[in-house]
């Protein structure tokens, strides 16, 4: 009996020893599964932070290349990296190589992006009139048209906008005549207008940009730096003096080009009045808390050319002026009770070329470019393949 006995426990002994040992072998095993993949995962986050990283140092210098491999730090492991001209798919692109390396497990990533450079349409510039407020007094009964035009003012099929796009509900309540450009669609200019035209409501994301640096996607003051330049025609005004009866703004040298930037920081209206023919570029009217007030933005009688670029106010009212291009406001109080039936014979068609010129220039001038994303430390390029 008693080596029945014995012959249990050793037997148990040995079994809880089998299953303690399997179970450690379990308990080994599942905890090296979970470092493996918390080390798969960290690499591959280490790899992609690199890819943003390059990206935003091409959008902030054009000309930057790294062609002999470099190896840095990152979240607490080793990334190396490249970045150089190539052809793939036919188009000349910039490859971006990076492989990193954490805790023995290694992640490589290939980027192939478009050469920064140029000029671009920001993505924010939703409609041939953008806002982020109520624009149902401001466009008054102008002829608004979203879809696309050439600099001659020819119609390119169904590459457009929507007429106008703001953040509020929208009523043509001075019968405007609106067209532009839907899935592909183009609308001719109607009132009423098709519904297809006009985009309400819209949130941008809930980041609409508050400055005409984060249209653009640059750093704060960058703008303003380039007008201050005087590279192309820029011109830069703070609070500049005024004449007439309307404060009209003193001080420009016409046709303007380039960057114009006026800075207006003490409270007083104004109005801007264009003189001479040829206008164009980049023109910013703008207090650092987007107060600042136009009670007119209009064409000198004498001059009939249209305005061709980018045209960015906080409030602006009395738009007796053609535009190709387009036109946004950064305001979130625009004109709520004034009506203004004056600019029958007044027109905003965009343009992505008249657009894409006047970014260009910013961008020769700045240094920086930018096409894919607003606000410094966006993605600014466009990524056009990648591979893991």
């Amino acid at each position: 009996m008693s080596r029945v006995i014995m012959i249990l426990v050793v037997g148990a002994i040995i079994t809880y020893a089998y299953t303690n040992i399997t179970l450690n072998e379990y308990t080994s095993q599942g905890t090296q599964n979970a470092v493996d993949n918390y080390s798969y995962n960290r690499a591959h986050d280490i790899a992609n932070g690199m890819v943003d990283v390059i990206l935003m140092r091409l959008a902030n210098d054009k000309d930057y290349r790294v062609s002999t491999k470099i190896s840095e730090n990152l979240f607490g492991g080793e990334v190396s990296y490249s970045a150089e001209n190539a052809f793939f798919d036919g188009d000349s692109l910039i490859k971006i190589i990076v492989s990193a390396k954490y805790n023995g497990v290694t992640k490589n990533i290939t980027s192939y992006t478009e050469k920064p450079g140029g000029g671009w349409v920001p993505p924010v510039v939703r409609a041939a009139w953008t806002a982020n407020a109520d624009l149902n007094n401001t466009i008054s009964d102008m002829y608004i048209d979203g879809r696309n035009h050439d600099l001659s003012q020819a119609i390119i099929p169904n590459t457009g906008v929507a007429g106008v796009s703001t953040s509020t509900d929208f009523t043509n309540v001075e019968f405007a005549e609106i067209g532009g450009t839907n899935a592909g669609v183009d609308y001719p200019m109607s009132y009423p207008e098709d519904p297809a035209v006009v985009e309400e409501n819209y949130s941008w994301g809930g980041t609409f940009p508050e400055s005409p640096d984060e249209i653009l996607g640059y750093p704060e003051g960058t703008l303003k730096a380039a007008a201050q330049s005087g590279q192309y025609g820029s011109q830069y005004l703070l609070n500049p003096a005024v004449s007439g009866k309307n404060n009209q703004i003193d001080g420009l040298t016409y046709p303007v080009s380039g960057v114009t930037y006026i800075e207006i920081t003490d409270g007083v209206e104004r109005e801007m009045v264009f003189e001479e023919l040829g206008n164009g570029g980049i023109f910013v009217v703008h207090a650092p808390d987007r107060s600042s007030r136009l009670k007119g933005l209009k064409m000198d009688k004498a001059f009939t050319e249209p305005f061709v670029g980018l045209i960015v106010t906080d409030y602006s009212f009395h738009h007796h002026i053609d535009i190709l291009g387009c036109i946004m406001q950064l305001s979130p109080n625009l004109e709520d009770s004034k009506n203004c039936n004056g600019n029958k014979d007044h027109w905003v068609y965009y343009s992505s070329e008249a657009i894409t010129q006047a970014t260009e220039t910013a961008a020769e001038i700045t240094g920086l470019s930018a096409n894919a994303g607003f606000g410094f430390g966006k993605k600014r390029v466009n990524v056009k393949h990648v591979y893991e």
